[in-house]
């Protein structure tokens, strides 16, 4: 097979050198737009060329193999596709679920291959773990991928996988197309059930947590990160219902830095090669199901209102202006229907501890135990889940609950700020005074209106 590169980045030095490896492969043509990387082929006998679109008029290769920033991927796989060649592309396969079929159905009008090149399916250690498996997927409780690295070490000076228009997002799109198909690898299908993003910086995240499940149920979750200060975290844990734990680390057995991706290219250009031998009905790629659940993670993710590792209000504070010291069992509050507040500085609101768990528009507040009333020192935001503290001269902070919500029955005099606790606090019990301060801190917020 002949094979051309078009994108001479990060990713294609494994793809050459597993090239150079194969006896049933010949690099017979190269392209970037940077000659400086060109031309060291071109001495060596290789076609080299600036365009892909010349690369493929030239009719030199059966096969091209696309290392491009991802949102270049679809239009030269079409193109490719259409000239002809088998194509196998870097993950993630497309940007859009649109640029994915827009691929397949030039592959499909073509008879050609178009094949996605998920190279962590193929180490060693994964396909060890997979072997292991019990036969029957209900034997199966929890699978959980990890894909944690610093991605400045992993750019190769390509700049582009900080760039969300030209990469597509940030670690679920770059990390994520691989670490779900090492899931989908194990246990089949997978349908998308939660996602999470955060540590977005210039939008591009850092981190995500995604939530997934096969198709015969088995809960699968995937933990991505772009933002470890050095090294990297690669593995695959699957939990049984016996209690036995199976375990595969990407890179056990692979000193140095990107050590295992020499064999995880080669099974690449393998099977790249037996796809194209076999031809385009006896393949069917996965790439498009991993955009799929790729550009679901990203709409369940930033529709949310909150992200992970990252603060979203400085704490708020309050100065207590009277005190309350009385406990019912009968109270009669009832839950508002918001989840979080816009408070005026110098407005004045009542504090009342709750056992109850009110969770629910409209659930009924009997049990409550009454702090007392306080002044906002400045504009605020409460919030549902945000942590309330009292702050005490020579006292360390004590923590009373959480922020449940608001009863509005004295509105608009004041709100009723309601807090779940582990007791029915009030002012006696903590020892508060007039002047002390509460605050509200940020903690794990719901997704609230």
């Amino acid at each position: 097979m002949k094979l051309g590169i078009i994108g001479l980045g990060a990713i294609s030095p494994f793809f050459i050198e597993a090239v150079e490896r194969s006896g049933e492969v010949t690099l017979a043509a190269v392209c970037d737009t940077a000659s400086a990387k060109t031309e060291p082929f071109a001495a060596r006998g290789v076609a080299a060329f600036g365009r892909y679109q010349d690369l493929l008029a030239a009719g030199v290769c059966d096969a091209v193999v696309i290392t491009l920033p991802n949102h270049l991927h679809a239009d030269a796989a079409e193109a490719a596709l259409d000239a002809g060649l088998a194509v196998c592309c870097e993950k993630p396969l497309a940007v859009t679920t649109a640029e994915a079929a827009r691929m397949t159905r030039a592959a499909r009008r073509n008879n050609g291959v178009l094949f996605t090149a998920f190279h962590r399916r193929y180490n060693t250690n994964l396909v060890a773990l997979k072997k292991r498996l019990p036969d029957d997927p209900a034997e199966v409780s929890r699978v959980v991928v990890r894909y944690h690295e610093n991605i400045t070490e992993h750019m190769g000076g390509e700049g582009w996988y900080l760039q969300p228009e030209q990469c597509g997002g940030g670690c679920v799109i770059d990390n994520g197309p691989n670490a779900l198909d090492e899931a989908r690898f194990l246990v089949g299908d997978l349908t998308l059930t939660d996602a999470s993003i955060g540590d977005v910086r210039m939008g591009a995240e850092f981190c995500a947590e995604l939530d997934l499940k096969s198709a015969e149920g088995v809960p699968v979750r995937v933990e991505l990160d772009w933002a470890l200060p050095t090294g990297e975290v690669k593995d695959v844990t699957v939990e049984l219902r016996d209690g036995e734990v199976l375990h595969a680390d990407m890179l056990g057995g692979y000193d140095g830095f990107k050590a295992s991706l020499s064999h995880e290219y080669d099974g690449i250009l393998a099977d790249f090669r037996g796809a194209v031998a076999a031809g385009s009905a006896a393949y069917q790629d996965p790439g498009p199901d991993i955009v799929a659940l790729v550009e679901e993670a990203y709409r369940v993710g930033r529709a949310k209102h909150t992200r992970l590792r990252m603060s979203s209000k400085n704490p708020v504070s309050t100065k207590v202006v009277r005190l309350l010291f009385h406990v019912t069992e009968k109270r009669g509050m009832t839950l508002s229907p918001w989840g979080s507040r816009a408070i005026p500085a110098g407005q004045i609101h009542e504090l009342v501890t709750t056992t109850d768990r009110p969770s629910a528009a409209g659930d009924r507040v009997d049990r409550a135990g009454f702090l007392g009333f306080v002044e906002f020192q400045d504009p605020a935001m409460l919030c549902r889940g945000d942590e309330v503290w009292v702050r005490q001269a020579g006292r360390a902070d004590h923590r009373i609950g959480t922020l449940a919500g608001f009863d509005e029955c004295h509105y608009p005099n004041h709100y009723n700020i309601l807090i779940d606790s582990d007791r029915l606090w009030t002012a006696g019990d903590i020892s508060l005074q007039p002047g002390d301060e509460i605050r509200f801190v940020e903690g794990p917020q719901e997704e609230i209106g």
